[in-house]
């Protein structure tokens, strides 16, 4: 778990990165970086620790307005990691850009979109895979489908999760996403009755071993 974590936001001034979401290029609304009152004034966001915990990862999409004082307006998600925690790191690490007074931007309340990336380099790290037939029969779910990264609806709930020894999942969070508490919490039960190992055999270059992980994610299924 010794994988390197790296923010990256779409701030060209800043970090070197461009990275707007696509309607951002096609409307040309890039944000005035340059006009920052200097680059401290907006600092890449903290990675949570409980996200790199987990080792999560994903990209935020917000939006933001600028103040006729420089300050942030309006900060919102418009398209989520799937994360909560990584979306509202990004949005605390906007509200703390602060740019210089009396913009045109301002006056024109001009929307801009941006884009943080949430990445995890070097070799990912082997995941624990759910055993075969470890989950028992249930009414209500029908399997656990790993690494599915999509929000909790009415098909399928996500959750992040960490692996003990004897491969059951603890430490379980959900993403509920508006779904019924109730739905939630039996999702996480299902999910810790099922049990967890690693592929038999993965090996890394020169017959290492490779690096694993105890982390996890995916979404309990509906029937």
């Amino acid at each position: 778990m010794n994988r390197k974590l790296l923010a990256l936001a779409a701030i060209s001034a800043v970090f070197g990165v461009i990275n707007f979401a696509s309607r951002a290029a096609q409307s040309g609304q890039q944000a005035p970086f340059q006009a920052l009152v200097s680059p401290a004034s907006c600092a890449q966001p903290q990675w949570p620790a409980e996200a790199r915990r987990y080792e999560i990862e994903g990209a935020t999409t917000i939006r933001f307005e600028i103040g006729s004082d420089g300050r942030v307006l309006h900060p919102a998600v418009t398209h989520g990691s799937g994360w909560q925690i990584l979306d509202q790191a990004a949005l605390q690490g906007i509200a703390s850009c602060v740019f210089q007074p009396n913009l045109p931007a301002a006056s024109k309340q001009t929307v801009f979109p941006l884009q943080y990336v949430w990445k995890l380099s070097g070799t990912a790290a082997a995941r624990p895979v759910l055993l075969a037939d470890s989950c028992p029969p249930s009414d209500r779910f029908a399997t656990f489908r790993a690494a599915d990264q999509r929000p909790s609806s009415a098909d399928g709930i996500l959750l992040r999760f960490l692996v003990n020894a004897d491969g059951a999942p603890t430490r379980v969070v959900a993403e509920p996403n508006g779904q019924p508490p109730a739905l939630v919490a039996q999702a996480v039960d299902y999910l810790q009755s099922c049990r967890f190992g690693y592929p038999d055999g993965a090996t890394a270059a020169a017959g290492a071993t490779e690096e694993r992980t105890d982390t996890g994610f995916g979404r309990v299924l509906l029937k």
